[in-house]
């Protein structure tokens, strides 16, 4: 259950982020659709009119700890106790480790790693605030589970993300309260970003091609495919999942090696 409960998705003027906020709001959940682009946060606003939940729109920098907590004010404020948060805004850098120039492991860190600190030590004090418990959902990754050497910033931050899920999970005291977080851990997927990551080739359509070979599944994911894991995360039935690092990544992480 989910309907009338109302949180944060961050990352949500596009890609992963608008289809998790309209899939909520599809399924009753108030939403603060929150990013840094506020004209395409108003489109994911005007995807949702007509949804049974309602979304409202905030400007919001995770790399700013004030834009987060204002964020955190204006879901109680306009539409009810907080009661989860999608932390899902990411930056990827692609260079291997020691190409990476300390600019890029800072802003990859920025919004990987601390971006997600404050979306969930802000959430979590509202929610012991209000003692309704509540459930926190990271956008992990694939990677946060293994290794892609030409991200060497974007893996490091993303098993960084692991550790804040597991570290909340495990708090007892957080616990008692029914404070919940996991972890979805997506492979590639039809957003923005990895079209930005297969235009960067000659030969898009060779890559995406070599990219999907990869999955047993052979294609790579709709966002609204994960969207639904993530709300099922949200909602009271995975009421006992707690620490998980959940995979959605048409089995790639199932192989070994793959090959044509």
């Amino acid at each position: 259950m989910i309907a009338g409960r109302a949180g944060i998705v961050t990352g949500a003027s596009r890609g992963l982020g608008r289809a998790t906020a309209l899939v909520l709001a599809a399924r009753g959940a108030d939403v603060v659709a929150c990013a840094r682009d506020e004209a395409a946060l108003a489109q994911t606003a005007s995807l949702a009119n007509g949804l049974p939940g309602r979304v409202i729109t905030q400007r919001c920098d995770v790399t700013v700890e004030g834009d987060v907590v204002a964020a955190v004010r204006r879901c109680e404020r306009d539409l009810g106790p907080l009661r989860y948060v999608v932390a899902n805004a990411g930056h990827q850098v692609e260079r291997r480790l020691h190409e990476t120039t300390n600019d890029d492991w800072a802003a990859v860190e920025a919004v990987n790693a601390r971006g997600v600190f404050w979306c969930a030590k802000h959430s979590i004090e509202a929610m012991l605030e209000h003692g309704l418990g509540g459930s926190i959902v990271v956008v992990a990754s694939a990677v946060s589970l293994t290794a892609d050497p030409n991200l060497a910033a974007y893996t490091s931050s993303k098993h960084a993300a692991l550790g804040i899920v597991r570290t909340i999970a495990a708090d007892r005291g957080y616990a008692a309260v029914g404070i919940r977080a996991n972890a979805v851990c997506p492979g590639d997927m039809e957003t923005p970003m990895v079209r930005q990551y297969l235009d960067s080739h000659d030969d898009p359509e060779r890559a995406r091609r070599e990219i999907e070979s990869a999955y047993p599944v052979e294609r790579i994911a709709a966002p609204e495919e994960v969207a639904a894991v993530i709300a099922f995360l949200v909602s009271d039935d995975a009421s006992f999942m707690t620490g998980a690092p959940v995979p959605v990544d048409g089995g790639i992480l199932s192989t070994l090696y793959t090959h044509a």
